[in-house]
Order: C-alpha cells, then structure tokens, then sequence
C-alpha cells in the first residue's frame, strides 16, 4: 500500500493509505473464528477452584458445573474430529469401505432411530486456509457419524477404532457447530453476492456480533470461545471505520469517478444502503468523520 500511494502521489492523485485498506472479509472471518478455538482449547485442566482460563478470561459457571464438557474441550474436540476424518480417509480402500457401508445401510432400511438414508457421500477434511473449512469437516462427520460408526465396528478397522467420538465429544461438537455455522452463513452471504459487496461488510460485522452474542447466551459453556471471536471482529470493525472506502461504498449520493487513463465511468457509491445505517450504528463522531471523506472525495472529481 506505502508503494502504491508513493506512485500515486508521483503522479498526482492523492491517495491515503490507511483510509484506502480494504481487508478480505472472509478472511477474517477466518482468522476470529480460529481464535475463538484456540481459546476453547487452551483451557487449563479441571479442578472445582479454576475461575479462569490461561488467557485470564473468566469460565462461566454453566462449564465449571459441566465437569464432563469441560474434560471435552481440554482434550480439543476438533481435533479429535479431525484425527478420526483422517484416518478414515487415509487410503482409498478406507474410502470405499466407508462409502460401502452407507449402501448397504441405506440398502438395509437406513441409519438411526427412526431409520433413514444417509447421503453417499464421504468425510471432508479441513484445509488451514480454506474458509470454512472447520465448519464442513465437522458437519459432514456428524452428519455421517451413524455411519462412521458402524464403519469403525468393522474388524478390519480395528487399528483405527480407537478414533470413536464419545457421547460428550459429540454433544460439544455439536455445539461447536452451531457456533460456526453462524460465520459460514454471513461469509456464504457476502461472497454469492453478484454485485460489488463493499457496502454489505460494515452491516455484516455488525449482524454477526449481534448473532454471536444472542448464541453466547444459548451456549454458555462455550462462551469463552465465543466472546473471543467477537472480541477480534469487533477489533477488526474499529480498524475498517478507519477505512473511508467503506464510508463512500454506503454514502448519501451517487457520483461517477473518471479513471485518468480511461474514459469508462464507474458508480462508486452504492444508493440503496447510503449513511442511514451509519446513523444508526455509529457514533455521532464517527458518522461526520465518514461524511467528511465522501464530501471531500466528491470535491476531487473533476
């Protein structure tokens, strides 16, 4: 960004650095979302007068009364979920095994009580820097995990059936998945959109920390991991109102920019959103600081 505003600058267009990032919303989704795990995980070993984590945050009483879901998080449910998806993909045989035996069940009636057909399709291993990764390894395996189960009864799979989830590693899992279904969907959201989204991603921090807090108060126990996501997205907030691009992507009037090297004429702002939402969600300083950059961007075009 320093290089591009130095070229800039050398042909006369001002451009501020700070105020023109623009960050990948997905991505950070990405990045608070990882936060909030790893601060699940980071908890310290159970004992009655544990008040707070190693990150100094305080465990909720609804976790320091749950002693088994507490045993659950030390001994990191993802990554327990990520070891068994492992070893049941770890070569083709295991693959065609897996698929084999949902044929058959579903052949034989189905799966569950009351039985019914699982889809024929097989575990999802998560990747680091793929969005969203998490949230469809988890809910493919407890989607599958009727059949994960049986798989796992097969003798030729004993050397891997220690991998079996227990009754509790399923119930957090669960709720873990609920957790990250919540940034899937937003991040699901912003990037289907076909038309330029930049005016959506203020709005869409907002809704997702208000989701996030709404599902706090549901899940308790994982709260710590929770409010830790938010903390860093509302981190993130305050650091993109610095930004006037997003300003000018919701502002009140519609103007056209005429490139330099080009005569091609682009609609910059987005009218159907403008600084209402603005109004209503920011403080009064911030909303004239955001007012002031379309003013003084509108007085550049000539």
């Amino acid at each position: 960004m320093t290089e591009i505003c130095r070229a800039l600058s050398e042909i006369g267009i001002p451009f501020d650095v700070e105020g023109n990032r623009i960050r990948c919303f997905p991505h950070v989704v990405n990045i608070t979302v990882k936060t909030g795990l790893k601060d699940l995980c980071e908890l310290p070993s159970y004992a009655p007068d544990i008040v707070e984590d190693n990150n100094c945050n305080v465990i909720p009483q609804s976790l320091r009364d749950n002693i088994e879901y507490w045993r659950a998080l030390e001994c990191d449910p993802v990554a327990e979920a990520r070891a068994l998806v492992t070893a049941c993909r770890a070569s083709g045989q295991r693959r065609e095994a897996f698929k084999d035996i949902i044929k058959a069940g579903n052949e034989a009636g189905g799966f569950g009580d009351p039985a019914g057909p699982l889809r024929e399709v097989g575990l999802l291993k998560d990747v680091e820097t793929r969005w969203s990764a998490t949230f469809l390894m988890i809910d493919r395996l407890l989607e599958q995990y009727l059949a994960v189960d049986q798989f796992l009864d097969d003798p030729a799979q004993d050397e891997i059936s220690w991998h079996r989830l227990s009754p509790i590693t399923l119930k957090v899992l669960h709720d873990i998945r609920r957790l990250l279904q919540i940034p899937h969907i937003v991040q699901e959201i912003v990037s289907a959109e076909k038309t330029p989204t930049l005016s959506s991603v203020l709005p869409m921090y907002e809704k997702l920390i208000i989701m996030l807090k709404d599902l706090s108060r549901e899940l308790d126990e994982l709260s710590i991991g929770i409010n830790a996501i938010i903390r860093k997205l509302e981190e993130y907030l305050n650091l993109s109102r610095r930004t006037k691009a997003y300003a000018l992507a919701m502002g009140d009037y519609v103007f056209l920019f005429k490139y330099h090297s080009s005569s091609d004429l682009v609609t910059v702002l987005n009218p159907t959103i403008k600084l209402r939402w603005l109004g209503q969600h920011w403080e009064e300083e911030d909303v004239d600081n955001a007012k002031s950059a379309i003013r003084t961007a509108v007085s550049n075009v000539h």
